[in-house]
This record gives C-alpha cells, sequence and structure tokens, in this order.
C-alpha cells in the first residue's frame, strides 16, 4: 500500500472515529435516561432536550445492535446487554461522580 493510500485510510478512520465518538455521548444519555424504566420517544427527547435527527440517529443505532428493545406499546427498555456495559462504564466512576456530587454543594452553599 503506498504512502498516499495509508495517508486516505488514516484520514477516513479518524472521520469516522469523531462521528462515532459524538454519537456515544447522546447514546448514553438515552441509556442513562432508560435506567428509570421504560420510556417513549416523547418522554426521553422531553428530558434529554436533543434535536431529533440526534435523537433517532441514536436510538436506531441502540436497537438496532441490541442494547434497547421496543414494547408493544411502543416504548423502550434497557436489555441485559445495555445493562452490563452500563456497570461496567459507569461503575468504576461512581466515586469521582460522589466527588463531584460534594464539590458542587461545597461551591452552591
Amino acid at each position: 500500500m503506498s504512502r498516499t493510500n495509508r495517508f486516505i485510510y488514516l484520514i477516513r478512520d479518524t472521520y469516522h472515529m469523531k462521528i462515532r465518538d459524538m454519537l456515544v455521548l447522546p447514546a448514553a444519555k438515552i441509556l442513562l435516561v432508560l435506567v428509570e424504566g421504560p420510556k417513549n420517544d416523547k418522554e426521553i427527547l422531553s428530558i434529554l432536550q436533543m434535536s431529533s435527527t440526534t435523537y433517532y440517529e441514536n436510538i436506531t443505532w441502540l436497537l438496532a445492535h441490541g442494547f434497547i428493545q421496543k414494547t408493544a406499546d411502543e416504548r423502550y427498555i434497557l436489555t441485559d446487554k445495555a445493562k452490563k456495559q452500563l456497570v461496567t462504564v459507569f461503575l468504576p466512576l461512581l466515586t469521582y461522580i460522589e466527588k463531584l456530587k460534594e464539590i458542587t454543594t461545597v461551591s452552591v452553599t
């Protein structure tokens, strides 16, 4: 493979990585909202206040990859796969989240 082709592939892969990384945050927010229980599109959009385009891109991705399921009454629920992933990602961060809550409480009062 020529240097030019390698460079082109590197640029392409970097571009796709940035797009994927941008989608992670909205998808994570959707999953966290669903920790409370089943919600429909309107409820999730109301809570998160994100654009409908971003929302539907992410909800589609989450459905396609098996992180959520749609119930008969048009609500979304977390799958076991999503629950395991949330625990894996966020459990190690709980001490930092608690510290952030303490700092925020002290700063506000």
